[in-house]
């Protein structure tokens, strides 16, 4: 289920200033908190979302917000690499998998045939994709925004889906 929250035009146009003043030095908090700047990137943006969300915490003065700011980043980085559940725990499972017939995995060309299906931007987000990059990365990249990516992605990913069915 989706939830969407509209700002206030002040509530927004606070955030932006806040945004303006403080994004630099938050995105380098996170990266000495990940060590990894494409996570960091990630974290900073969790951090204005939920910025946005909780904004009427935030008294009227501006000149505490990067420590309020810096506590949301440093939970968004935490929960960024906390087990989601108990469940998620690695198990042994090479039991079940060695007493289970596999089926036979198609040809290595099919799957190389299947990628001529995507379009030319569907095959560049999976490329990207495949070097490692978040979507928020790979947005920053070709020019678009974050959904127009996930958009190419699933929707390559069908074509994908459907180009394996008939060849198998």
């Amino acid at each position: 289920m989706t939830t969407s929250y509209v700002l206030s035009p002040e509530a927004a146009d606070r955030l932006d200033r806040l945004f303006r003043l403080h994004n630099t030095r938050l995105l380098g908090f996170a990266v000495s908190r990940t060590r990894d700047h494409a996570a960091a990137e990630d974290v900073v943006s969790e951090t204005w979302l939920r910025a946005a969300l909780s904004l009427h915490q935030l008294r009227a003065d501006d000149d505490r917000a990067y420590g309020w700011l810096r506590s949301i980043a440093f939970r968004a980085a935490v929960d960024r690499y906390r087990p989601r559940s108990a469940s998620e725990t690695p198990e042994d499972f090479t039991d079940v998998l060695t007493s289970r017939a596999l089926p036979p995995a198609p040809a290595a060309e099919d799957d190389a045939l299947a990628y001529e299906d995507l379009t030319d931007c569907q095959a560049i987000v999976f490329k990207l994709k495949a070097q490692g990059l978040s979507d928020l990365r790979i947005a920053q990249r070709i020019g678009r925004s974050e959904t127009a990516v996930r958009k190419r992605k699933h929707a390559g990913a069908r074509r994908l889906r459907a180009s394996l069915a008939l060849a198998g």
